[in-house]
């Protein structure tokens, strides 16, 4: 927790620039045993009942989730063409991995969190990335349905050194505090995971507005480096990125007890 004990330099850094980064919470040895194992999904013998895989692309045709199950099935030849185009990802695989699992309950994380809240913090929800995502800019509350609406912290870690041409995470440091689109205001009822399409496009170009008054910067993190993200902060994945080339990552959402509302919220959804 070093780059958190140096003074007062991180929590300036959250309210102003809505985001700080450390490099010693992860126990290194878990980091390398989690990057071995990413990609364990595609090749196991049996498959896992509950797990789903995202974004697959098979023959030119996108699948948003496919079960493991549906994917072990694939005949080798798509199956591994599958794996190398696909900017692929895993949602909660800490549900199914132990060396995800050990990252996911780090106690200094939470500690971190809980110091930001000023409540207890506790991990929810995980995203296990091999590729650069490619995903468009965003902020986390529009896809999450938290409240208070800032009951939320992003932490994402690199589980190898990230290469400027492997689709980075992109973030603007000071966006997170523009106001919430206006049209989601019924928040948390409406975001982009219950808005309408025109909404969402709307929503889109809205972010895209936010994100052009700021700095771009990318995470071009060393293995174990984290960045801990406010709820507001525009973020996305770089939209380009090299064939055979890997963006390792581990992203991990905490809220205090209380903070997930999603139970509350009235469909339809948009996933």
């Amino acid at each position: 927790m070093g780059a958190w004990r140096k003074g007062k330099g991180a929590v300036e850094k959250w309210v102003t620039d809505g985001y700080f980064t450390t490099t010693d919470i992860f126990n290194a040895a878990d980091i390398d045993r989690y990057a071995a194992e990413v990609d364990s999904a595609w090749f196991a013998e049996t498959p896992v009942a509950g797990m789903t895989i995202s974004d697959i692309v098979l023959d030119d045709q996108p699948f948003p989730r496919m079960e493991h199950a549906e994917l072990l099935a694939l005949p080798l030849e798509q199956h591994l063409q599958a794996k190398e185009i696909s900017n692929w990802r895993i949602g909660e695989f800490h549900l199914f991995n132990e060396a995800g699992k050990t990252i996911f309950d780090n106690p200094a994380v939470a500690r971190i969190c809980s110091a930001i809240f000023d409540r207890p913090a506790y991990p929810h929800f995980s995203l296990t990335f091999s590729k650069g995502s490619k995903q468009l800019l965003h902020q986390d509350t529009c896809v999450f349905h938290t409240w208070p609406m800032n009951a939320l912290i992003g932490v994402w870690a690199a589980l190898e050194d990230i290469q400027p041409d492997s689709g980075p995470l992109v973030y603007y440091p000071g966006s997170h505090r523009e106001p919430l689109f206006h049209e989601f205001d019924n928040y948390p009822q409406t975001q982009r995971r219950t808005s309408s399409p025109e909404q969402s496009d709307l929503y889109q170009e809205y972010v895209e507005s936010v994100a052009a008054k700021y700095e771009r910067k990318e995470f071009l993190a060393k293995k174990g480096e984290v960045l801990f993200w406010h709820r507001m902060l525009v973020h996305g994945g770089s939209r380009f990125v090299a064939p055979n080339t890997t963006r390792k990552s581990f992203v991990i959402h905490y809220m205090p007890e209380g903070g997930n509302v999603g139970h509350r919220v009235v469909g339809p959804f948009n996933w």
